[in-house]
């Protein structure tokens, strides 16, 4: 026997709920029978699958009515206790269907939308809720898709995580089905395990070509910011700290510039405050700007501005680029962390591990094109990523070169 179109889209019963209405079928009798018009059923799914269970041979009644398609709606809607996500996937379901034939529920054309708030007004959902449920059905796995039909997710939550890749689709549905969580804490969490698991793994390909060569991960050169990027180097982001004072202002055009020809997709610059606005200006002139964060120096750091009459425990980290991934805009440094052993202008390594980790992804090629004792090239090998960088100073570059082979 064949199942009606429409009452296909409605969720079958779990199997601890199909093990009670079998053992109630056992003790009563099959109450309710089925409905069928012809060779096709109409209502009681459920009740034949409960019936095979408990070995009892299920009766049929005929359909005699006009409206097939509300009483199938009818028949679930007041005997089930579907919620509203549930109710929502089902009238998502009905509005691709078109003269009783089901449409391709995976990414094929949806039917007029005429049809939407009419599926909508007869399962009692908002518009809004069938198009949430429109979205999980043509972008989520089957996994997900099951999850809302199981009633094991919202379908407001179950919208957002179908806009992530299949196996953190997949990965959060387990989470949620594990134990009682938000769609967003797995998220969240499943997030944090592959960011976990794709940093060990670049660390090992880093350690690997450590070993072997160290030049293929950490490119440490004696040049000027602009000889640099002219050679072609091609970062996926910059994280620099050029020099402050006033005389190396042009530093900040020459580096706009090089991350310019470079086509540099993300680039943080961390500058002193004295002279920001023309640092913004020379910056600005050639950088798309997004934002700027505070990089965080606590403890007895703070530098004292005399001019401005000045005690200041923090940089401004100016940011350039495109907004692709989210942020949090307050790096810190450990508590004085402030580390001038390699340069005297050097910064804490637990602060720039912040910026890099916060910017970067693992395996990404980072690039500081003013290295001075080399400690972006240092956390950015040991937090998997690649580097490279120069400095106009050979003293410098033998410096950072020892320490990052140390």
């Amino acid at each position: 026997m064949k199942i009606h179109p429409v009452a296909e889209l409605f969720p079958m019963l779990s199997a601890s709920e199909l093990s009670e209405m079998a053992d109630s079928i056992k003790r009563e009798g099959l109450l309710n029978p089925c409905v069928r018009q012809g060779d096709t059923l109409l209502d009681g799914r459920n009740r034949i699958a409960a019936c095979k269970l408990a070995g009892v041979e299920p009766r049929f009644i005929e359909y005699v009515g006009d409206d097939v398609t509300g009483f199938i709606i009818g028949q679930n809607i007041h005997r089930r206790h579907l919620d509203e996500s549930q109710r929502a996937m089902v009238a998502a379901r009905l509005a691709t269907l078109k003269d009783g034939q089901r449409a391709d529920l995976q990414g094929a054309q949806i039917c007029a939308a005429k049809s939407q708030p009419e599926a909508a007004k007869m399962l009692n959902v908002s518009r809004r809720g069938v198009q949430n449920a429109r979205q999980v059905i043509e972008n989520g796995t089957p996994e997900l898709v099951k999850a809302v039909d199981e009633g094991r997710l919202a379908v407001s939550e179950a919208v957002k995580v179908a806009k992530a890749e299949p196996e953190t689709q997949r990965a959060v549905v387990q989470k949620v089905i594990e134990r009682p969580i938000s769609s967003a804490k797995a998220v969240k969490e499943v997030k944090a395990e592959q960011n976990k698991r794709d940093l060990e793994e670049a660390r090992q390909d880093i350690d690997r070509a450590r070993k072997e060569r160290i030049e293929s991960v950490c490119d440490l050169r004696v040049c000027s910011c602009a000889e640099l990027f002219a050679s072609g180097i091609k970062p996926d982001a910059v994280i620099t700290d050029p020099p402050y004072p006033q005389e190396f202002l042009p530093v900040f055009t020459e580096l706009a510039e090089g991350c310019k020809l470079a086509g540099v997709p993300l680039v943080a610059v961390m500058s002193g405050q004295s002279y920001l606005p023309e640092v913004m200006r020379r910056l600005c002139e050639h950088l798309r700007y997004r934002w700027t964060l505070a990089y965080m120096t606590p403890g007895g750091q703070s530098v004292q501005q005399w001019q401005a009459k000045v005690n200041t425990s923090w940089k401004p980290v100016i940011l350039f680029g495109d907004a692709v991934e989210w942020f949090g805009d307050v790096a810190v440094s450990k508590p004085n962390d402030n580390d001038k052993r390699f340069h005297g202008w050097g910064q804490s390594e637990s602060g720039m591990a912040d910026l890099v980790e916060r910017l970067t992804k693992p395996g990404q090629l980072v690039c500081d094109p003013f290295l001075g004792g080399g400690t972006t090239a240092v956390v950015s090998l040991a937090l998997g990523r690649r580097f490279v960088g120069c400095d106009i100073d050979s003293l410098h570059v033998e410096h950072a070169k020892a320490r990052v082979m140390a």
